[in-house]
């Protein structure tokens, strides 16, 4: 009997601690109003439990639990923490995710060995930041100059450098090419498999659609979403495709290819107007029917896109983040180099700055962002589902990019409501995490947002942030000057999307000989932008920009000394490109604006006997 006594006293203390500890871990929201994200529907005096990363009931008044922390939310509008589907995740980048509300994101990069372990990290907590999502990246094999509708020179410029030469992409650095069925099954071997832990598969638009079909055949078995850059969204959306990043992968499948070729002829050399300007919108409705019914979700990515559109500086963005990034000084371990590049691109359109395009070049830029919004309206008027990605932090700041983002989409025409489910329950569907994540339901994760105003009733509202709640956890939602990510990224960091890095493949001259007149040299490669400059021998040359693939230089007859002599191409310096922590000391170094040298042989002149 006594044995017995105590085996049931023992049972209580066990019992009692268990709800002690429990207890301490709750956080009990009280007395705010709920945005139901699913509706819009607005639920007053609501009461949110929290036990550690699991929300466990939601209800509209009634007792509080015992124990735990409280937060007063009262006056005040609460929504699920906010979800970024399209982000190049810096190891500098938590605080502004998570002071933003923008408690999950997704790395559209590459699984690399460094984004697993920061995911890792962030999900043992030994790593501060968001919850972090990875997709592997598959792409195709062909010529930059065969892609013709791309909507951004860059892209051109990009898949140059992927493409243009012999690279081999390493597998375990979660990036693999395939060139056919074959390549594209084998690619996915280990992410269907399991073996290698992946949430998503990112695809690129150099994929034929027989290989794009056989890779999400392949998905399907491990239940990935595919989403990407697409050729042509229409395809992609036969194919079986999930996501489509970017308005041009749809504007890419209407346009009118007369009225393109014949603005081609007007515009300033080396200018391309993006695709969305020569939409056929007579073709609008059947394409956008054609993606809802097979379930095809759009990200539009208007913030990153049209950068240097006169609607964003109109709305003061360039004003709203110098104000952060310069203003705040605890936000100075932001490297500065990429500071400045991301703000000088609010007065750029493509690799142009806008005072040096024309007004037709600006007036076409500008057709194509309306085009866009009537793109996304139709969308979503069809009951198409738009996911909100920021494709920061190329050309837009972490965290803030989303509330610019969801303003953006609001100006389109659509409601506030339907923006704010582009950041929340759409990804969290789109990327099978709906048990997980989205809306503020029992069972699902600790990720909340507060705010000091209905975002329903203005969008803007989303940045008047009263608190964050990241996994369970009340944030101070403060920056720290001595932030430091314990595990720094070994991958090398472009400051500036827009001005890459140039890479020649071949330089020639027309004559080689000493002392002759007249003399051109002509650079290949890529990564070549209007401001782009040919030296030779450290002599800056007077050059004419081709397209981003061709340079062309006049060589004064005084250079033309007998030698061997380099050639590098140039680029305006808006921050350098590191290479951190690689395992072999000889890749120690600085990436940075100026090009590889090409060596050019200069002959002695043969003087006539």
């Amino acid at each position: 009997m006594k044995m017995l006594q105590r085996s049931g006293f023992l049972l209580l203390v066990v019992w009692a601690s268990c709800g002690l500890l429990m207890a301490q871990n709750r956080l009990v929201i009280r007395g705010g109003t709920l945005v139901d994200v699913r509706d819009g529907s607005l639920v007053p005096d609501t009461v949110i439990v929290l036990e550690g990363d699991r929300i466990v009931s939601v209800s509209s008044g009634g007792p509080l639990p015992p124990g735990g922390t409280v937060v007063d939310a009262t006056g005040k509008y609460i929504l699920p923490g906010l979800i970024d589907l399209h982000v190049h995740y810096r190891d500098w980048a938590p605080e502004l995710y998570l002071n933003h509300g923008v408690t999950s994101v997704v790395d559209l990069g590459s699984a690399t060995d460094w984004i697993q372990t920061q995911r890792a990290g962030i999900a043992n907590g030994t790593i501060p930041g968001p919850r972090l999502f990875i997709a592997a990246r598959i792409e195709g094999e062909r010529e930059p100059r065969d892609i013709l509708m791309e909507s951004r020179p860059i892209e051109r410029v990009y898949i140059a450098q992927i493409t243009g030469g012999n690279q081999v992409v390493s597998p375990d650095r979660g990036s693999h090419m395939a060139k056919n069925v074959t390549d594209a099954r084998e690619a996915m071997r280990d992410y269907v498999s399991g073996r290698v832990k992946v949430d998503a598969i990112k695809t690129i638009h150099n994929l034929n659609v027989e290989t794009l079909r056989a890779i999400v055949e392949e998905a399907r078995k491990a239940n990935l979403p595919v989403i990407g850059h697409f050729e042509n969204a229409r395809l992609a959306a036969d194919a079986g495709a999930n996501g489509v990043e970017h308005t041009w992968a749809v504007a890419v499948s209407i346009v009118d290819p007369q009225a393109r070729e014949k603005a081609l002829q007007m515009v300033t050399k080396g200018f391309l107007p993006p695709a969305e300007t020569f939409m056929d919108m007579q073709k609008l409705p059947d394409l956008v029917q054609y993606m809802v019914q097979r379930e095809v979700y759009l990200n539009p990515t208007m913030r990153m896109t049209w950068t240097g559109a006169e609607a964003l500086l109109e709305k003061g963005f360039h004003h709203e983040e110098f104000d952060l990034l310069f203003g705040d000084w605890r936000l100075r371990y932001i490297p500065l180099g990429w500071k400045l590049a991301n703000l000088k691109e609010f007065f750029e359109i493509d690799l142009w700055h806008r005072a040096d395009l024309t007004q037709y070049d600006r007036d076409l830029f500008e057709q194509g962002y309306k085009n866009a919004q009537r793109l996304i309206k139709a969308f979503v008027d069809a009951g198409g589902k738009l996911y909100a990605g920021t494709d920061c932090a190329s050309m837009c700041v972490p965290g803030l990019g989303m509330h610019q983002e969801l303003e953006l989409l609001v100006d389109t025409g659509i409601t506030p409501l339907q923006a704010l489910q582009a950041a929340t329950i759409h990804p969290a569907e789109l990327m099978r995490m709906e048990d997980r994540l989205g809306s503020l339901e029992e069972g699902k994760g600790g990720d909340v947002l507060i705010l000091d105003a209905n975002p329903l009733e203005d969008i803007r509202n989303t940045r008047k942030i009263a608190k964050v709640i990241s996994r369970g956890r009340v944030l101070d939602g403060q920056y720290h000057a001595d932030f430091q990510n314990p595990i720094p990224s070994d991958q090398r960091e472009a400051s500036s999307h827009y001005f890459p890095s140039p890479r020649i493949r071949r330089a020639s001259l027309e004559a080689m000989t000493e002392g002759i007149s007249g003399a051109t040299v002509t650079v290949r490669g890529t990564g070549f932008i209007p401001y782009s400059f040919v030296l030779l021998d450290g002599q800056k040359l007077k050059t004419e920009f081709i397209d981003e693939f061709q340079l062309s230089a006049k060589v004064p007859a005084e250079l033309l000394k007998p030698g061997t002599f380099p050639v590098t191409v140039e680029n305006p310096d808006y921050g350098s490109v590191w290479v951190r922590d690689t395992p072999n000391l000889s890749q120690f170094r600085i990436l940075d604006h100026v090009s590889n040298a090409f060596l050019l042989l200069v002959k002695p002149r043969t003087e006539s006997r």
